[in-house]
């Protein structure tokens, strides 16, 4: 049989390119149909086999084509779980719920107070606890005890901890939503669990998972999350430590609203479907009315949203999708090199601690969340039924926002989203 392909003449780059020149009339390509974006990286409008080395081209290294569907437990008797694959829980609502709770579902724990850590060696499905020192030190510019060898004594305890298959999460979701472009985000992430590696040693690498927060640029978001795979184990490997690299994914808070809330079921749509063909390994898509108060119906149709994705989609039939595509593995390639430049500029000034306490990483984000914040305000940036479409009638009770100051010891990184001065206005 024929190669479909033969009965057609073939076409250069240069040639398509001087084709499109004619065609637009003394424009300049460049400027017309090259964009740039905060990473900077300029998106072309073609990509061809000349951008990629297919010999540096390989699928994720993964060993699973499913991924854990998550949600939040409500300790609503009623809540249906039967699709589930575990529960995002506190540590109060776990010493509660325990007697009801199946064994078969993984639990996703978040610490209320940190006595109740040593209360959880019997329990049998424990999986995941949601536990990062370093991650509260950044957000709140204190360490989660009174001192720091306090912390780190806490930190040794629970990696010698057997009950939890993973200990340590990075919250690396924090810097997306407080205004970290892509490139950032991978940078401080890798910087922020290289902390642990080198203050408690490699082996912390087998307790560790990621927390990322997916925003809305779609083949970025795919882009980020391979490269950020690729970019741990090529660090693992100087340290001579095989460890997969556990990426948990939810949704950005950053571009949602309580405008026109309805949208955000087709925000975290688009964005749950970045988290799985970019290769995430849990996903907890948060309800619509999440700004509100969260209802079991928002949360019910959040889960559901990935069930249409991998039971009546099918994708999790593949290992990797997107393996190959000329743009995806360019952005993939220029991600992952730009954010290790980042990170190794990060590492020469002394290191995620170091970094956050002369308060470079901050510079970086808030530099970031500002540019793009005066793109939202200037409608460079769209959000429907917010700052484009939005319903003039819509009207949003007055909510008195309590401003609460801790003696910090440096500027904390702190989560915001782009409609709230809109918001307000409303």
């Amino acid at each position: 049989m024929n190669n479909l392909f033969e009965n057609f003449d073939s076409i250069s780059e240069k040639e398509w390119k001087t084709k499109v020149q004619v065609e637009l009339k003394g424009l300049e390509y460049n400027e017309t149909l090259v964009w740039g974006t905060s990473d900077q990286i300029n998106v072309k409008p073609l990509y061809t086999k000349n951008d990629i080395s297919y010999q540096e081209v390989q699928p994720l290294p993964r060993t699973t084509t499913d991924w854990k569907i998550i949600s939040k437990y409500t300790g609503n008797p009623k809540q249906d779980y039967s699709f589930l694959y575990g529960f995002e829980i506190s540590s109060h609502q776990l010493i509660e719920a325990l007697p009801s709770l199946p064994q078969y579902l993984d639990l996703f724990i978040s610490v209320d107070d940190l006595a109740d850590i040593h209360a959880f060696n019997s329990v049998k499905n424990l999986k995941y606890l949601d536990f990062d020192i370093f991650g509260y030190y950044a957000q709140n510019g204190l360490w989660s005890t009174e001192t720091k060898e306090e912390s780190f004594t806490l930190v040794s305890d629970i990696l010698k901890n057997e009950s939890f298959e993973k200990a340590i999460a990075i919250q690396g979701d924090v810097y997306q939503n407080a205004g970290a472009n892509h490139v950032q985000q991978l940078a401080i992430t890798l910087a922020h669990a290289v902390e642990y590696l080198e203050t408690f040693g490699p082996e912390a690498a087998h307790k560790i998972w990621f927390k990322f927060a997916t925003g809305n640029n779609y083949f970025f978001e795919i882009a980020k999350f391979r490269a950020f795979r690729f970019l741990w184990k090529l660090i693992l490997e100087q340290y001579a430590i095989d460890a997969e690299a556990i990426i948990y994914a939810t949704n950005s808070l950053r571009n949602k609203s309580k405008l026109d809330q309805y949208n955000n079921v087709i925000r975290s749509s688009i964005e749950a479907n970045a988290m799985v063909l970019g290769g995430c390994d849990i996903i907890n898509i948060q309800s619509y009315d999440q700004l509100y108060e969260t209802t079991d119906f928002g949360l019910e149709l959040a889960a559901k949203q990935q069930l249409l994705l991998q039971k009546e989609s099918n994708l999790d039939q593949f290992s990797d999708p997107v393996a190959g595509s000329y743009y995806i593995e360019s952005l993939t390639n220029q991600l992952a090199e730009k954010a290790l430049e980042l990170f190794k500029t990060i590492q020469t000034v002394g290191g995620f601690v170091k970094a956050l306490e002369n308060e470079t990483i901050q510079d970086y984000i808030y530099t970031s969340a500002r540019k793009e914040q005066k793109e939202f305000d200037t409608q460079g940036i769209h959000l429907i039924g917010v700052n484009k479409y939005k319903n003039p009638n819509e009207k949003l009770p007055a909510v008195r926002k309590e401003k609460v100051v801790k003696p910090a010891l440096f500027l904390p990184i702190v989560p915001s989203r782009l409609a709230e001065k809109i918001e307000r206005q409303s």
